[in-house]
């Protein structure tokens, strides 16, 4: 599954469990990962890990935020 992001980046789902899911965050133009969206237990929330050498701007940011803060409110409504 694909979710559109913005103008440079989309969000392709990677794994997903009954509980969890594992999301790349992926460059629209070069098609290739910039970071992996997935749930960090310790924290109990979903957490970002970006691929070395890559840069963001604040809209990318911005966006990704927005996802992983949805993310967080769907497992919080799983887990009720």
């Amino acid at each position: 599954m694909k979710i559109d992001g913005n103008k440079w980046i989309y969000f392709e789902l990677i794994k997903e469990t009954d509980k969890t899911q594992v999301w790349d965050v992926i460059n629209k133009s070069s098609e290739e990962p910039l970071a992996r969206i997935s749930w960090y237990y310790q924290w109990r929330q979903y957490v970002i890990s970006p691929e070395p050498n890559t840069v963001y701007n604040d809209g990318c940011l911005d966006t990704i935020i927005k996802f992983m803060k949805r993310l967080n409110i769907e497992k919080k409504l799983i887990e009720g």
